[in-house]
């Protein structure tokens, strides 16, 4: 089964509901279903894991050569807006920027693309925001821009937790039938947990074999890796999207510098020649950026999954136990929307 983004919403009882994974989808899934009121236990060893530990994401639908962006996104975008500002009116600070995004035409072909889209304004290319160049100019997405990964998922843990989400630090390492439909969950604590629903959030990572044999089956995507590397420059007024980007690194110090990331690759660290062939890719569009040495001790990979239509999958394996992911590297845009489609689901079971 397929969870919808319009599943509608229904009356439910409470439920006892497990989150597994401590990435943007399992944050998203612990605040949602605690401000719902159901009794969440969220089984997250550390935040900001896998993928969702990048150093810098982007707030942008509007993919591809073409620029276009699919309704889900756009729809995505103005809930991932709307959490930002619940966020801010509970007093926490969830690092996000509502900066607009650059998209730079290579070409004559891909400007004519991109002024063909609703949401993108063209520029000429003497409008474009330095430090950027292109001679065939690019588009504005204005309600596009960035985050800052660790603040925002810091927040929706705070948040969750205000709720009464009940984390915990550990990795699950049972899951199995309870009998009367529920599951039981043990930790690497040792203490089993009952849950009414179980939703699965673990990014692109293998499923353990008893897990599989539990739920009668495991989701399937392909998994691609990408690299970010610092680059030393100091960060642009605006982020730069594209199948290379450019976005601020926030450090400890609330200072940003600039960090250029790309790839879509086997899993497994970024190859020597990484560095070299992001600045290739980007050295036409900021002439700094050529110059620059990439700290390669500093790089940054993570591993992705891609579903079926390349669309986030909501799907119940068994009754009561649902995957939630294949966020195809744009997690930061969808998964509060995600997030409130399986409250919907949980409520509606």
């Amino acid at each position: 089964m397929n969870a919808r983004l319009d599943v509608p919403a229904a009356d439910g009882a409470v439920q006892r509901v497990a989150v597994v994974g401590g990435g943007v989808m399992g944050a998203s899934l612990a605040r949602a279903l605690a401000r719902a009121g159901h009794a969440v236990d969220w089984w997250a060893a550390e935040l900001g894991d896998a993928a969702s530990g990048v150093p810098v994401a982007l707030l942008n639908p509007y993919r591809g050569r073409s620029g276009r962006a699919h309704p889900d996104d756009l729809a995505a975008l103005r809930v991932t807006w709307r959490w930002d500002a619940e966020l801010r009116d509970a007093g926490l600070t969830p690092g996000a920027h509502r900066s607009g995004v650059l998209r730079l035409a290579d070409g004559a072909r891909q400007a004519r693309a991109f002024a063909q889209v609703p949401g993108l304004q063209p520029l000429a290319a003497d409008a474009l925001p330095p430090p950027f160049r292109s001679a065939h100019g690019g588009a504005w997405a204005a309600d596009g821009g960035w985050l800052d990964p660790r603040a925002w998922l810091a927040a929706l843990g705070s948040d969750a937790a205000a709720h009464a989400a009940n984390r915990r630090c550990q990795r699950v390492v049972a899951l199995e039938r309870a009998g009367a439909g529920r599951w039981r969950l043990i930790g690497d604590g040792g203490e089993p947990s009952l849950h009414d629903r179980v939703l699965l959030a673990t990014g692109a990572g293998a499923w353990p074999v008893a897990w599989v044999r539990a739920l009668g089956g495991a989701p399937t995507f392909e998994r691609l890796a990408g690299d970010v590397f610092p680059t030393g420059l100091p960060a642009p007024s605006v982020p730069l999207a594209g199948a290379s980007y450019v976005g601020p690194v926030v450090d400890d110090l609330g200072f940003a510098a600039a960090a250029i990331g790309g790839h879509h690759r086997a899993p497994g660290p970024a190859p020597d020649d990484a560095a070299r062939r992001l600045v290739g890719n980007l050295g036409w569009a900021w002439p700094e950026l050529a110059e620059a040495r990439l700290r390669t001790d500093a790089a940054w990979w993570g591993v992705r999954a891609h579903g079926e239509g390349n669309r986030p999958q909501l799907r119940e394996l068994a009754p009561g136990a649902w995957w939630v992911g294949a966020l195809a590297g744009r997690g930061f845009v969808v998964a509060a929307a995600v997030a409130e489609a399986a409250v919907r689901a949980v409520a509606t079971r």
